[in-house]
């Protein structure tokens, strides 16, 4: 029983650290919601309205992830942003099919996506933006660490 309990606890902890990273891919999660969320027609094109909609919404989430990069910007003096979105447009020319259906199912564009938010983190930080704080995920690991020892020293 106490196996089952610790168990669990683990889990969960493992999952709420997982959520705790989830909001800083904003790309990646405007296509997953646009993929998810768009009605496609028969010849597989996504709706462009409604994709234009996600897409400004993952802006927004860049630019309230990123206020201090986001300002920058704004004044011309963050130029690793153009490049991020330089090299996202580039790699949908390489990945994409013609087919946006298709493309959501083949998972190469959310790779795509996935990348453009790695370099928008970096090129945040070369723009002053302060690294995300870490304690609380730290403090996360420590926790399960500390609760997977104590139950294998309570079992021995």
């Amino acid at each position: 029983m106490a196996k089952t309990i610790l168990f669990g606890t683990i889990i969960a902890l493992v999952l709420l650290s997982g959520v705790a990273f989830a909001g800083m891919t904003c790309a990646a999660d405007a296509y997953r919601n646009s993929c998810a969320g768009c009605s496609f027609d028969a010849s597989g094109k996504m709706n462009q309205t409604c994709y234009q909609e996600k897409k400004a919404g993952g802006i927004a989430c860049v630019s309230t992830s990123h206020a201090i990069a986001s300002a920058a910007y704004a004044a011309g003096k963050c130029p690793g942003i153009d490049a991020c979105a330089s090299q996202l447009q580039s790699c949908q020319s390489q990945e994409g099919s013609g087919n946006d259906k298709a493309d959501c199912s083949e998972g190469g564009m959310g790779v795509c996506f996935a990348l453009s938010d790695s370099c928008v983190d970096k090129a945040a930080l070369d723009c002053g933006e302060k690294p995300p704080d870490c304690k609380a995920p730290a403090a996360l690991i420590l926790l399960v660490v500390g609760l997977a020892f104590t139950g294998f020293a309570r079992k021995g």
